[in-house]
């Protein structure tokens, strides 16, 4: 019996996490479950009794920022955590507001069939936030602020940092001037050789991403390229849908899924969405509960 790891971070939207751990309730998941350390008023006892058949483990609680390489710290304390527990054929990183837009079954059959490929989304010149010169910024100098100071807001000290990254670049500062680095999509699927790999780099991971921002979308992929584990990238991406929307100048998110989305997410390589609000979302999820019984 295939066995997997599912790896949630979550902040809020409680509700919305208990329909999650729901739906991934099965004997042949175990669920690791990070909350930030920020938020206060987790209703534990709810969280718990949302599952029945997999076993859930509550990680340490880091202070999480968004943007910052505490991102980055999270995600390998998710890997750490479940690796220490078992060897599982699959680890899904998910946020609090992910849903699986297939059944467990299809979800494991679909992994058993493609074993072995790590589901991963790269970043290509042109698509969304993807500007080459305004990523090497991103790793190759320091942002001081960002886990203390900027997070998501667009402050005074957002200016200053970026400032400063401007000033370091032009006295010659350059983190990455000996590497390659790549992007992808923040959320993966991966093989248990894939995270012990990242696992065995975990020292050099910390101090090649201390004080970068939004890495979580860069670290990944750049650890495993040139190694025998970029032959493993799955030619259908990380297998999840999102669609991002411009909220205003500063805020492209990812949108509530709707019941136009009902199409799309019948794709047999889309596992997972981005992301589910409550009550609006309900309905497009219970469309497609139904449509695992068809």
């Amino acid at each position: 019996m295939s066995k997997h790891a599912y790896l949630i971070m979550a902040h809020s939207s409680f509700s919305e996490l208990q329909y999650l751990l729901s739906m991934i309730d099965d004997a042949r998941n175990d669920i690791f479950l990070h909350i930030d350390k920020k938020t206060n008023n987790v209703p534990m006892n709810e969280l718990t009794n949302s599952v029945h058949h997999s076993r859930l483990f509550f990680t340490p609680r880091l202070n999480v920022v968004w943007g910052g390489s505490s991102q980055i710290d999270c995600e390998m304390l998710l890997f750490s955590e479940a690796a220490r527990v078992s060897h599982y054929d699959y680890y899904h990183l998910i946020s609090g507001v992910d849903v699986p837009v297939k059944s467990q079954d299809y979800i494991h059959d679909y992994c058993q069939r493609y074993r072995g490929l790590n589901f991963i989304t790269s970043a290509q010149d042109g698509e969304r936030g993807h500007d080459p010169a305004a990523i090497a910024m991103h790793y190759d100098q320091y942002h001081l602020l960002q886990n203390t100071l900027v997070g998501k807001k667009r402050n005074l000290a957002k200016y200053i940092d970026f400032a400063s990254c401007y000033a370091q670049r032009a006295i010659g500062i350059h983190r990455g001037k000996n590497r390659v680095f790549h992007k992808s999509l923040q959320w993966v699927s991966l093989t248990d050789g894939c995270v012990r790999f990242l696992l065995s780099r975990q020292q050099d991971i910390r101090k090649t991403y201390r004080f970068t921002y939004c890495c979580d979308e860069v670290f990944i992929i750049s650890e495993i390229w040139g190694t025998p584990l970029e032959s493993t990238l799955a030619p259908q991406g990380n297998l999840r849908f999102i669609e991002w929307k411009q909220y205003s100048k500063h805020d492209s998110s990812p949108r509530p899924i709707e019941m136009g989305d009902l199409t799309t997410l019948e794709s047999p390589d889309i596992l997972f969405a981005r992301k589910f609000v409550l009550p609006q979302c309900a309905p497009v999820i219970d469309a497609v509960k139904r449509s695992w019984n068809n």
